[in-house]
């Protein structure tokens, strides 16, 4: 027994606007639901219009409404649908389609006979393939009725999808009842986000509660890109809408535009220049790649003869293709693996991978450069390890390239010393030139020259009054907070110190020449003198009155800029106290 409105027992002629003989009158379209992460679509909702005279959705459903046809026209639209995923390719079916279903249909006891698994097995598609969406803006009238009939759902296969949420006034009962693996907020909350912080608060909330339930939210209605921007920015990781790609007979992947847009903004959301975002082109491993066309045998024969070889990535040319893992004795093959960019941030990779499905949760990641060529690929115990590491960094508030204290030691370190009785010194340390020394040499080198910077500064502490401490704020800045009254001679030592040992960092002819060359804003090759160190001074003891947290850096930012000409004429390192009186 098929879904056609034969099926339907004791139900009248169905109306001729709906059904043509056996022939449902119902055109099915696909809309892609994507993971903003990689582009790729996780899923494809269905969407249905009839034909003349009746043709839009809104229409279609008023109407059957009005006759008291909706469940047949339900059948109308699962017939069409289903027959027409049936003629997708394969690539095509390998994620879910979502199927909206109002709780009237749902409740209809037609719809558990047995005719919808029938139908699909008819046409060779899975329950597996079919998420069901339950309308937010219509309502169950009893709460353990929608908690039953979601279980025998889930029990056949189902997955379960709670659609509109936010548009109607029972989404939470519904929630709660339904236990949804998808939650997908209603466009309304979508529409203009980055005008409406209040629309920003609560999709944020939403976000960790979607994560602390292990359900997948998803973004409904993105028209613009603005709204993309700002819901990735607020956790968002997958979205559906006009801006993605528009419904069409077939399933639509998103435009290059599209594509390309999704890359600046993570890329401006999470690849941002400072040394403290380590990306994941750290820690990337060049793995064995063979070409797609490789055989199964040839496979499973390099397998056996490399015991410790757990996956192998296949490539299209220059791209990857597939990813095969062997899992005890058996090989599988993963056509959709996570693919991330080089530059995309360890945290949030680690985010991207734990919210895979659970059967591939473990996979490796594959890595590519941002023209999507393959580098290498992740494992899931190196990206845990450098993960918690970074966690473990940022907690403490130390900097992963120095180890040294971060922002929250040196504010801490800094109000206790407001809190003494005696005086206090603070020491802002300053590179020189590191932006054009970066050009001329790579930020390798560069970092090079900070881990040289934090350890002269490390080194030089016993110079300084005892319970002396140094951090690392960021970039080229470094902090000292120092009990007490800092000799000058301490940091003319330190200086002279700096600018000894930075020598193995620069080329015999620099040093000779006493600068190196880069190029300027405008493309002009200038010369650069040697890299120094500029140290800004403040003793409490001679700033008078009452000193303030917050008036530091300012009084550092302008001593940072009288110091450095002075380093710059000398072209040494060098030192200044700041002496005047804090109004």
């Amino acid at each position: 027994m098929s879904m056609s409105h034969s099926s339907i027992s004791g139900a009248a002629e169905p109306p001729a606007w709906l059904w043509n003989g056996e022939e449902p009158r119902i055109i099915s379209a696909f809309q892609p639901i994507v993971d903003l992460m990689t582009g790729e679509p996780i899923g494809f909702e269905v969407l249905s219009r009839g034909m003349d005279p009746v043709q839009a959705a809104h229409m279609l459903f008023s109407k059957a409404r009005v006759e008291g046809v909706t469940f047949e026209l339900e059948r109308a639209c699962w017939t069409a649908a289903v027959r027409q995923i049936a003629l997708l390719p394969l690539e095509a079916k390998r994620v879910p389609f979502f199927f909206n279903v109002g709780p009237e249909v749902l409740s209809d006891p037609r719809f558990h006979d047995g005719s919808v698994l029938e139908l699909l097995a008819r046409y060779g598609v899975s329950p597996r393939q079919i998420v069901l969406e339950i309308t937010e803006t219509s309502t169950f009238a009893d709460s353990e009725q929608l908690r039953q009939i979601t279980r025998q759902c889930i029990g056949h296969g189902f997955g379960i999808a709670l659609d509109d949420f936010g548009a109607g006034h029972s989404g939470l009962v519904t929630l709660v009842h339904s236990a949804p693996q998808f939650i997908k907020l209603d466009q309304a909350l979508v529409r203009d986000i980055h005008r409406h912080g209040y629309k920003q608060h609560l999709v944020k909330s939403l976000v960790a509660f979607a994560s602390s339930v292990d359900s997948t939210l998803i973004a409904e209605g993105i028209e613009t890109w603005d709204e993309m921007n700002v819901l990735l920015r607020l956790g968002i990781r997958h979205a559906q809408g006009f801006l993605v790609a528009r419904p069409a007979s077939q399933p639509p992947r998103p435009s290059e535009e599209f594509q390309r847009h999704r890359r600046e903004a993570l890329r401006a959301l999470h690849y941002q220049k400072d040394e403290d975002d380590e990306t994941v082109g750290g820690i990337v491993i060049r793995r064995l790649c063979l070409d797609a066309g490789t055989k199964t045998e040839e496979l499973d024969q390099l397998f056996r003869r490399t015991p410790g070889l757990d996956h192998v990535v296949l490539l299209a040319g220059d791209r990857p293709h597939a990813l095969v893992m062997r899992h005890r004795s058996e090989l599988t093959a993963n056509e959709r693996p996570l693919v991330v960019e080089d530059t995309l941030k360890i945290p949030a990779l680690a985010r991207a991978a734990l919210g895979r499905a659970p059967e591939s949760l473990y996979e490796p990641v594959v890595v590519t450069n941002a023209q999507g060529r393959f580098l290498g690929t992740v494992t899931m115990k190196q990206l845990i390890a450098r993960a918690t590491d970074l966690e473990v960094h940022a907690t403490t508030g130390a900097h992963p390239l120095t180890q040294l204290p971060g922002n929250r030691m040196i504010e801490r370190w800094i109000r206790q010393a407001l809190r003494g009785s005696s005086g206090f010194t603070v020491i802002y340390a300053d590179l020189d030139r590191l932006k054009e020394y970066n050009e001329r040499h790579g930020f390798p080198r560069g970092d090079q020259l900070l881990r040289l910077t934090a350890r002269v500064l490390s080194e030089s502490l016993h110079l300084l009054p005892s319970g002396s401490h140094l951090g690392h704020v960021g970039g080229d800045d470094f902090v000292l907070v120092c009990p007490g009254e800092v000799n000058p001679e301490a940091l003319e030592a330190l200086c002279q110190r700096f600018d000894e040992e930075k020598r193995a960092l620069f080329d015999p002819g620099e040093l000779e020449r006493g600068f190196f060359e880069a190029t300027d804003r405008k493309g002009n090759r200038v010369q650069v003198p040697l890299v120094t160190l500029s140290l800004a001074v403040l003793d409490s003891r001679r700033m008078g009155g009452t000193v303030h947290p917050a008036s530091l850096s300012g009084l550092a930012a302008s001593l940072k800029k009288k110091v450095k000409e002075q380093a710059a004429t000398s072209r040494t390192s060098a030192f200044m106290f700041e002496r005047r009186a804090q109004v």
